[in-house]
């Protein structure tokens, strides 16, 4: 079986799934901390799913036991 093409999602779908709203999307992205992104044409931004759980998972904070 061929592997998946990944599927993208514009600014909406993305903010939808990872909680947040799609001004905070846009804050991230101009302040370069955010889930990377393509952008089509200029002005068309477009995540990947793979690229916001990667990014999710970065995000992670773990508290070691002392």
């Amino acid at each position: 079986m061929a592997p998946q093409a990944p599927s993208y999602l514009n600014e909406a779908e993305a903010a939808q799934y990872l909680g947040v709203s799609v001004k905070s999307l846009r804050r991230w992205r101009f302040d370069r901390r955010g889930p990377t992104y393509s952008k089509i044409l200029g002005k068309l931004v477009r995540y990947t799913q793979q690229s916001l759980d990667s990014w999710m998972d970065e995000q992670t904070i773990s508290h070691d036991p002392q």
